[in-house]
């Protein structure tokens, strides 16, 4: 796997983990921070995997993109 993205609950909301860069985006709804996982990993070029965690912490949905150039 080329690429992780992790959906998690922080502290205030939510925050979306792009584990290549180490970048933490923050939201305030669960939503928006899945909206926004897809949308980074659909913009890839390489394979993502995209894992969503509910505010107990565990995984409750996960997908993997091809990549933007496959």
């Amino acid at each position: 796997m080329s690429g992780l993205v992790d959906v998690v609950p922080c502290e205030g909301g939510w925050c979306v983990r792009v584990h290549d860069t180490g970048e933490v985006l923050r939201f305030t709804g669960g939503g928006e921070a899945e909206r926004r996982a897809r949308r980074l990993a659909a913009e890839s070029e390489r394979p993502v995997e995209v894992r969503i965690h509910d505010r107990g912490g565990r995984l409750v949905g996960r997908w993997i993109t091809d990549g933007a150039a496959a």
